[in-house]
């Protein structure tokens, strides 16, 4: 059993003992790369500095939940952030694209842009948050005006209703 190390000023002492069963803790609940997880981890240590929590028995429980929140948190945002060229090994990302654009497809993504072109712009803005992958919360703590979940919500359902309507008016046309 690890011992308890007790007082301010230990965290060199607390890092020696603690970092690497953190690291394979960290590494057990959340499905990252190693990189990922020793940077959670690292930013659970700085975490630590920073808000000195109590020395107790929990220490390690509570560095192991602040690490493993980090981690999520840069697993969504390396998601997020994921490009194509990432999918193949030396940026040999046509393999993944296919034959080239048809005119077909061309002009459906014409008029994909034209639908989106229509809506209001705080929905247009909400919708294109939530396809780069950001979540309600976030978009509502990005947006100026809006201050709630629900209030992205009915931005969403509305667009969604707009789009729907867009989409059959042009195929009646």
């Amino acid at each position: 059993m690890p011992r308890t190390i007790v007082g301010r000023g230990d965290e060199a002492d607390l890092y020696l003992l603690h970092h690497e069963r953190l690291v394979r803790a960290v590494a057990r609940v959340v499905s990252a790369p190693a990189a990922l997880v020793e940077d959670a981890c690292q930013t659970g240590w700085l975490i630590l500095l920073r808000r000195q929590p109590d020395r107790g028995p929990t220490l390690f429980g509570w560095l192991r939940t602040v690490a493993i929140h980090e981690a999520y948190r840069l697993s969504r945002e390396d998601r997020r952030h994921a490009r194509l060229e990432d999918l193949a090994e030396g940026g040999e990302w046509e393999a993944f694209a296919g034959e080239g654009q048809s005119l077909e497809d061309a002009i459906e993504a014409r008029r994909a842009l034209a639908v989106l072109a229509a809506l209001p712009h705080v929905q247009r803005d909400d919708l294109a948050l939530v396809v780069a992958g950001f979540g309600y919360a976030e978009i509502a703590r990005l947006g100026a005006r809006r201050r709630s979940t629900n209030n992205v919500n009915k931005h969403l359902v509305k667009a969604r209703a707009r789009i729907r309507r867009l989409e059959t008016q042009a195929e009646a046309a």
